[in-house]
């Protein structure tokens, strides 16, 4: 018998190969801009960078969470053909999207005078401020963007989507060097990094505009795509944000609980702020690539969910947890392998201490990669089966109840700084990748008795 199922994992990679290309691109916008901020400005720059967008996700993921009540909808409304309410959910979507979008606009431009009440270190603050001030407002063109993709994807329709993510990137790095360096205009510095990232998320979703209504498998939905008053319902709307709230939620906790452990570490200096965001760039990028599996892997068990083939569902949960544990196993052995070169990539010669901090928090990054990646594939095939409420309460638990109190334990308390808070994540993200897959792995053999029990 074969570890990997041939069927579940062809299709795994065909939905998988372009998100993956997708949120390589998307977390690569924020890599660029560390990598060349760090190498063309220097470790404080960095620090203001890292505070900043540790800040915007924070907020901006409740965004991002509502958008992926999307494709679970899809997918199943597309194995039963039921194009109407393809449309309906694309419609009331976006407006709910935009309107999440525009709200938490307005909420973060007053929060920012915070900054200054939150004893990070004077120096970084002003920069992290300027910085928030322009990549705030990119929050509503990537709304209308991540509303478009997650019917796209939803629909199996991944490639479009990939193309106007790579495109954005390439323009985005040539923004940055033009901005930050100064050429053929003066040297916007880490305001620059910001200007280069909007404008990247504006041509997203001219891009992809485009490209849906072209493709024959979106072109239907784009073309009765309507904001009449009248074709709005409340019904839809409820189950949206049934899905898409403890969706935020889970998301929140998670990126929120990273962004905690960043001023956490700026309690004890820049350069354990730096350190963090060298290692946390590094994971980041891996963790996207398992986020490319997990959207697929929603999708797969949304299909099978929608045609209630709930052995088949199981089947494909089990299996693309083991392409994870695989992946995330050769990640973690680079990781190790390339601790002492890869962090000399995102900032300057002179910040040794950084550097080796930074390689020291690589080592631990490897070992919980494997929970890293287990607990965001489980979250996908859960999400696959409507399954939210439960998921986001578990990722609470481990993310703000064990992880942050543990962290700012050895980091502050302890004195063990950046070092401290990353086994604390670690301990973290362990427990939430164990309760999840547990959580799956009843809950499908619960669908499964049932369906097959004589009353059914």
């Amino acid at each position: 018998m074969p570890i990997l199922n041939p069927v579940h994992t062809r299709r795994l990679f065909q939905l998988a190969f372009p998100v993956m290309i997708t949120q390589v691109g998307q977390v690569s916008v924020q890599l660029f801009d560390n990598i060349m901020v760090g190498k063309l400005l220097g470790a404080d720059a960095l620090a203001s960078v890292s505070l900043a967008n540790g800040v915007f996700f924070s907020v901006f993921v409740l965004a991002l969470g509502f958008s992926l009540a999307i494709p679970p909808l899809v997918a199943e409304a597309q194995s039963q053909k039921d194009h109407n309410t393809i449309n309906r959910i694309f419609r009331h979507g976006f407006v709910l999207n935009m309107g999440i979008g525009l709200l938490l606009v307005i909420l973060m431009l007053f929060a920012l005078p915070l900054l200054y009440h939150l004893d990070q270190p004077e120096k970084i603050i002003p920069d992290t401020e300027s910085y928030l001030r322009i990549t705030i407002i990119s929050i509503l063109p990537f709304m209308a963007f991540q509303t478009m993709r997650e019917v796209s994807e939803g629909l199996s329709f991944t490639i479009g989507v990939t193309k106007a993510t790579i495109i954005a990137n390439v323009i985005n790095i040539v923004l940055n060097y033009i901005f930050i360096k100064g050429v053929f205009m003066p040297s916007l510095g880490v305001d620059g990094s910001a200007y280069a990232s909007f404008v990247a998320r504006v041509f997203m979703v001219v891009f992809i505009f485009f490209v849906m209504k072209k493709n024959p498998a979106t072109k239907r939905y784009m073309d009765s795509f309507k904001l009449n008053f009248k074709l709005f319902r409340r019904d839809v709307f409820r189950k949206l944000i049934k899905l898409g709230v403890p969706t935020a939620l889970q998301m929140f906790f998670e990126v929120t609980a990273f962004a905690a452990a960043a001023f956490i570490c700026g309690l004890i200096s820049a350069k354990d702020i730096a350190a963090h965001q060298i290692a946390l760039s590094m994971a980041s990028f891996t963790f996207n690539l398992c986020i490319g599996f997990s959207i697929a892997t929603t999708i797969m068990a949304g299909n099978r969910f929608g045609e209630k083939n709930y052995v088949e569902l199981r089947n494909v949960g089990v299996n693309n947890l083991k392409i994870v544990f695989f992946f995330m196993t050769f990640c973690g052995l680079i990781f190790i392998a390339g601790r002492n070169v890869l962090p000399t990539f995102f900032t300057k010669k002179e910040d040794v201490e950084v550097i080796l901090l930074a390689s020291k928090l690589l080592i631990i990054a490897a070992l919980f990669q494997l929970s890293d990646g287990l607990q965001v594939l489980s979250l996908g095939v859960l999400r696959g089966m409507q399954d939210v409420k439960i998921p986001s309460m578990l990722t609470f638990v481990a993310y703000w109840i064990i992880a942050l109190p543990l962290g700012y334990y050895l980091c502050v308390t302890m004195k063990m700084g950046a070092y401290g808070m990353w086994i604390a994540l670690g301990i973290g993200l362990t427990i939430s990748a164990f309760l999840l897959i547990r959580r799956f792995l009843r809950l499908s053999q619960m669908k499964i008795d049932k369906f097959n029990s004589p009353s059914e």
